[in-house]
């Protein structure tokens, strides 16, 4: 592989303009102002000589390239009808989503059971000569991406995911920061979920009876019991998801709920509902009321609180007596 990185970017346009076959022949001029173009840099003639010597390089030291200069038509061309570098032909749409995939699996190369991804990036790239390495992004000077901010936990993920495969369970200590207390569980673990940048276990607990949720920052002391469990037939993702407005369920049963929402945060609420099951019972030029079926939990309630001024609950009424009690702490904060 060539040290400089951005030569693979023009090595993959001018295999491309070779294949252009509503303009063959393309002259080193041409190809120059083609990767300049593309690339947002410079790119000199003597530049793109040096690419076709090297493309022309047999393996490992250069591409193999068939590249030979026409005299009659007066540019280049592949002399072995088909040829490309690439053993894949993507279209541009599809090399860029590669390259938006490419960088989004990077993002985790230092959770352990993704480690993978930053050598099968890498392997991907030099096989099909796309000219991405997640150390030196391409499209993050027009785009991005949110950055994880590292949190503890992510060691557990593991073995956590082994022992959901083999049907183990784990135990653990944990502290809850909600009763500020630190307790031991041992339970079977169901899934492993990602929620806004952070990691959490769904497991059912014995002693509790029920599915229980657990964020990996605030575990410690886990281990596996090798011990094979019969797992429950009442466990899929998206019903015990299906009424959450976070990453907990909190309750055994969702609540019907009326807001009213002030504009100008009424238009983003159209936009992005706070649930999927978000309905518009009454449209009106200064506001919105809507119908949610939910959780109420503490997420709910900060989801609430986050919109300020502009949302006031309609139903039911201990929601509204909650909302107001939440809202009394809150000014007495600033007495």
């Amino acid at each position: 592989m060539p040290k400089n990185k951005s030569a693979y970017n023009r090595y993959r346009i001018i295999d491309k303009c070779l294949n252009n076959r509503l303009k063959p022949f393309p002259t080193k001029e041409y190809l120059a102002q083609r990767c300049s173009e593309l690339l947002h840099i410079d790119v000199s003639n003597s530049t793109i000589e040096k690419d076709i010597a090297f493309m022309k390089e047999t393996e490992p030291r250069g591409l193999g390239a068939p590249i030979v200069y026409s005299k009659i038509n007066k540019g280049y061309v592949y002399s072995e009808k088909g040829f490309s570098i690439s053993e894949l032909s993507l279209a541009d749409d599809e090399w860029e989503a590669l390259n938006f995939a490419s960088q989004l699996l990077y993002q985790y190369k230092d959770v352990p059971i993704f480690s993978s991804f930053k050598s099968a990036i890498e392997r991907i790239s030099f096989r099909f000569s796309l000219g991405f390495e997640p150390a030196d992004p391409i499209l993050n000077k027009s785009v991005e991406f949110e950055q994880a901010v590292e949190t503890k936990g992510m060691e557990w993920i593991q073995g956590i995911y082994q022992a959901i495969q083999n049907r183990y369970l784990i135990e653990f200590s944990y502290h809850n920061i909600y009763k500020m207390e630190k307790k031991f569980y041992q339970v079977c673990p169901y899934l492993l979920k990602e929620y806004r940048n952070r990691w959490y276990i769904i497991g059912w607990n014995e002693n509790k009876g029920k599915f229980m949720t657990f964020g990996l920052d605030r575990l410690s002391d886990l281990s596996i019991i090798e011990i094979k469990q019969k797992l429950r037939a009442d466990f899929q993702s998206e019903a015990f998801f299906e009424h959450a407005t976070g990453i907990m369920k909190a309750a055994d049963k969702p609540t019907n709920i009326e807001l009213i929402i002030k504009s100008p945060i009424s238009e983003l609420v159209m936009l992005e509902p706070l649930h999927l099951s978000q309905k518009l019972l009454k449209q009106d030029k200064d506001y919105i009321r809507v119908k949610l079926k939910v959780y109420v939990n503490e997420e709910f309630y900060l989801r609430l609180l986050s919109l300020g001024t502009s949302c006031t609950v309609v139903k039911p009424l201990f929601l509204r007596t909650k909302m107001k009690e939440l809202i009394e702490l809150m000014r007495t904060n600033y007495q």
